[in-house]
């Protein structure tokens, strides 16, 4: 199965990986910059709760990930399909 280097950002509750640009996922989830027409900062809407996790993604923070095909074509995939590049993930979590 063949692999591409992709940026991702990873939801810190369920562990599913988003790939940058391919918001919104057929999962539910929604990968939104902050400034409209910006790439340095997002939030990432993750539906794998009843209340979307909402977790802060700055550039300089994202990491690559190994991602497979399968995973690629639908935007977003679980720990088995998605390794990361790097073992530092760094997140915030934005509480309501």
């Amino acid at each position: 199965m063949g692999y591409r280097i992709r940026h991702c950002v990873e939801c810190p509750k369920c562990r599913v990986c988003y790939v940058i640009g391919r918001s919104p996922y057929a999962n539910g989830s929604s990968l939104i910059p902050t400034v409209a027409g910006s790439s340095e900062e997002y939030v990432l809407y993750c539906s794998c709760s009843p209340m979307p996790i909402r977790t802060l993604w700055r550039w300089k923070d994202v990491k690559n990930y190994a991602i497979s095909r399968a995973a690629y074509d639908r935007g977003f995939g679980t720990p088995n399909e998605v390794f990361p590049m790097h073992t530092q993930v760094s997140w915030i979590r934005m509480d309501r």
